[in-house]
C-alpha cells in the first residue's frame, strides 16, 4: 500500500471519519470492522493500564513489576506473583481476572478473525478501492455485471474510460474480486445511497444493464434527479418499456434483441460489412475511433471554412465522416464544399494515435 494510503488508513482507524459519500455501504463495513478492532485493542490496553496502576497503589510494586503482573494476569499464564499479595491485592487480582476473561477473549477473537483467511488484506483492499472511487471524476457508472455489463466493462477498459460497477449478487461480486481489477460498489443500484457511493455526483455517464426494465426505469429516474447533467444510457427489453425509460430521463436506450436481430440479418446480406465493423472494434493498440468535436472548439482556421479549405484537407490520416446540426440531424459524408459553421459538430474518424496527433497538432495552432 502506498504511503499516502497507509496514512489515510491509520487516520481512519484512529478517528473513523465518514468522508465523501456519507454512510456508504463499504465505508460502513470498514468502519464496523475497524471499530471492533479498536475496541479490542483499547480493552487490552485498558486492562494492562488498570492492572499496572492497581498493583502500584495496592502492593507498592515498581512500574516494571506492576506491568509484569498485569500482563501475566491478563494472559492467565499462571506464573507466580512477583511478591506475595496482600488481602486487598488478592481481591483486586480476582476482579482483574474476571474482567480479563471477557475482554481478552473478545480481543483475541476479533484480532484472529481479522488476520485469518486474509481478513486484514481484504480490509486494506476495501479501503484502497473506496479511496480510488472517491478520487474519480467524469467517470462512468455501470449498473449490473451480467452478460451485458461485463461486455460494457471490457469495452470501457479498451477505451481507457474510468468506470465503477454497481452489483449486488454475491456470485458476481466474487468474480469482480477474484478475476478482475475493476472498481466496484456492492449494493442495489436502485438505491440513491449506492449511486452516491459510486460517485454519481461527479460522474459523466451512467449505463444501466439490468435484466428487468422496471429496475432500469427506476435507476434512470433516480439518477436523473440526483444528477441532471448525467448522460444516461439504459438497456430496454421492449418497445413500450423503451419509451417509458426515455420519458424517465434516459438519453439513449439499447434493445439487445433488436441489435442482435439486425446483426444476424446483416450477416446474411452483407457479411463483409459486419466483418469490417468487427475489425473496427478489435484493432488492439491501433483501434479505430470516432470522435465528435464542436467546430467552435477547433482552431480559427476551421471555422467558417469549407472542408476543402480547412486544415482537414491537409490531414488525410483523419477523415470527417459526418456533421451534426444543432437540431440533432446528421449529414453523412459531407462534400468538400461543405461550410464548417461554429454551431456544428464534426465526426472524425481515425486510429487512436492519429486522433491524438491531430488534436496535439491543431490545438497548438489555437
Amino acid at each position: 500500500m502506498p504511503a499516502g494510503n497507509f496514512i489515510h488508513f491509520i487516520l481512519f482507524f484512529v478517528r473513523l471519519p465518514v468522508t465523501g459519500n456519507q454512510h456508504s455501504h463499504r465505508q460502513q463495513r470498514i468502519s464496523s470492522v475497524m471499530r471492533r478492532l479498536r475496541t479490542a485493542i483499547l480493552l487490552m490496553v485498558s486492562s494492562i493500564l488498570v492492572g499496572t496502576v492497581g498493583y502500584i497503589l495496592i502492593e507498592n510494586y515498581s512500574w516494571l513489576d506492576a506491568y509484569y503482573m498485569a500482563v501475566i494476569t491478563l494472559a492467565s499464564v499462571g506464573f507466580a506473583e512477583v511478591h506475595p499479595l496482600s488481602a486487598a491485592g488478592k481481591i483486586f487480582t480476582t476482579f482483574l481476572i474476571l474482567f480479563n476473561v471477557g475482554s481478552f477473549a473478545y480481543a483475541i477473537s476479533t484480532i484472529t478473525s481479522m488476520l485469518a483467511e486474509g481478513g486484514f488484506h481484504k480490509l486494506l483492499l476495501e479501503f484502497r478501492m473506496n479511496k480510488h472511487i472517491d478520487d474519480l471524476l467524469k467517470h462512468t457508472i455501470v449498473c449490473g455485471y451480467g452478460r451485458h455489463g461485463s461486455e460494457v466493462a471490457q469495452e470501457l477498459t479498451k477505451q481507457n474510460i474510468p468506470f465503477v460497477i454497481v452489483e449486488s449478487l454475491p456470485d458476481r461480486l466474487e468474480i469482480l474480486r477474484k478475476e478482475t481489477n475493476y472498481l466496484f460498489v456492492e449494493g442495489d443500484a436502485t438505491q440513491d445511497e449506492v449511486l452516491l457511493e459510486a460517485g454519481i455526483l461527479r460522474a459523466a455517464a451512467l449505463l444501466t444493464t439490468l435484466p428487468h426494465d422496471a429496475d432500469n426505469l427506476f435507476i434512470t429516474l433516480s439518477a436523473r434527479q440526483v444528477n441532471p447533467q448525467l448522460r444516461i444510457i439504459s438497456r430496454a427489453n421492449g418497445l413500450l418499456d423503451e419509451a417509458k425509460i426515455q420519458r424517465a430521463g434516459a438519453d439513449q436506450t439499447v434493445v439487445p434483441e433488436r441489435i442482435g436481430g439486425f446483426y444476424m440479418a446483416t450477416l446474411v446480406s452483407k457479411p463483409d460489412a459486419i466483418d469490417f465493423f468487427n475489425l473496427l472494434s478489435n484493432l488492439g493498440p491501433s483501434k479505430v475511433v470516432f470522435e465528435e468535436i464542436p467546430v467552435r472548439q477547433l482552431p480559427a482556421g476551421f471555422q467558417d471554412q469549407s472542408i476543402a479549405a480547412s486544415p482537414l484537407a491537409q490531414t488525410p490520416a483523419v477523415a470527417i465522416v459526418a456533421v451534426r446540426y444543432p437540431d440533432g440531424r446528421y449529414e453523412l459524408n459531407p462534400p468538400p464544399s461543405f461550410l464548417l459553421k461554429p454551431d456544428l459538430n464534426v465526426v472524425l474518424f481515425g486510429t487512436a494515435e492519429q486522433m491524438a496527433a491531430f488534436r496535439l497538432k491543431e490545438m497548438r495552432k489555437s
